[in-house]
């Protein structure tokens, strides 16, 4: 071995291994990670990368300081995986809507089988269906990174404070409150649907930014007040039905409380609070 081969192998042992792995989703959370243009290669020099999907060869057999893992529990390969990797992981990070709340393909558990049974892989042992669920639902999170997809500078932002022996704290403030910075209007002053006061914010109000309402995609609040958004909602005209779909959409495995809730007629609000 030469002395600069001897140099670097001795820099990299006193960095962070780091992994980032997917299971099923659509891998766009992990390229909210590519897509850090400005900023990718010091990311990647600043930690010891053993594996990336789109950039290293994948081996869930390493020993990892941090893990990224995108996308939710589907099949049993990936609970296998899944469970693999956090044994050998000290702090597992969830990655986007699909690993922190079950995003959209949980909202399978809220329609008929036969909405989707012709979609079910039936001949692999590996593919055997499971109900789609987040990772949290099967091991240990140490920390969560939502949205859909998550916010490129919160991930820059966690690499860095990671590397530098911190751990940020996490955004307790609704997307209202970044609504405001940005001077926005409100869309529910205007009779939109909109979720951002029971939505955790960190993602720039960038829907609202957009002329699009919040559907809810990072997660609720801890102190939201269901009961009230619920009723506000009806106040804009909209049914039951369609606030029921709208809040399953993203998080509704997060919002076990809803059902009983939207059909309460009482006028209780606070005792629906998420505590």
């Amino acid at each position: 071995m030469t002395n600069a081969e001897s140099y670097l192998k001795s820099e990299q042992s006193n960095k962070l291994k780091v992994g980032f792995f997917g299971i099923t989703g659509c891998a766009g959370c992990l390229l909210s990670i590519i897509f850090n243009e400005d900023e990718i290669l010091d990311l990647i020099n600043a930690v010891d990368l053993k594996a990336f999907p789109f950039v290293k060869e994948v081996n869930s057999d390493e020993s990892f300081d941090y893990v990224f893992m995108e996308g939710l529990v589907a099949n049993k390969e990936d609970l296998e995986t899944l469970q693999k990797i956090r044994s050998n992981a000290k702090f597992l990070i969830s990655l986007g809507a699909c690993a922190c709340t079950g995003c959209i393909p949980a909202y399978r558990q809220y329609t008929l089988k036969e909405n989707y049974e012709h979609l079910l892989y039936k001949k692999t042992e590996n593919l055997e269906d499971l109900k789609p669920t987040p990772i949290d639902a099967h091991v240990r999170v140490d920390y969560y990174i939502p949205g859909c997809p998550p916010s490129k500078r919160e991930i820059v932002n966690f690499i860095k404070a990671i590397t530098v022996g911190k751990l940020p704290l996490p955004n307790d403030n609704p997307v209202c409150v970044e609504c405001r910075k940005n001077n926005n209007q409100c869309l529910l002053d205007i009779g939109k649907p909109c979720l951002g006061p029971i939505t955790s914010g960190g993602c720039d109000s960038v829907c609202i930014n957009g002329g699009f309402e919040c559907w809810g995609c990072r997660g609720p609040t801890k102190d939201m007040n269901l009961k009230l958004m619920i009723n506000v909602l009806k106040s804009k005209g909209f049914d039951e039905k369609f606030i029921q779909d709208r809040m399953r959409t993203f998080v509704g495995l997060k919002l076990p409380m809803l059902e009983s809730v939207l059909h309460d007629t009482g006028n209780n609000a606070e005792s629906h609070n998420q505590n």
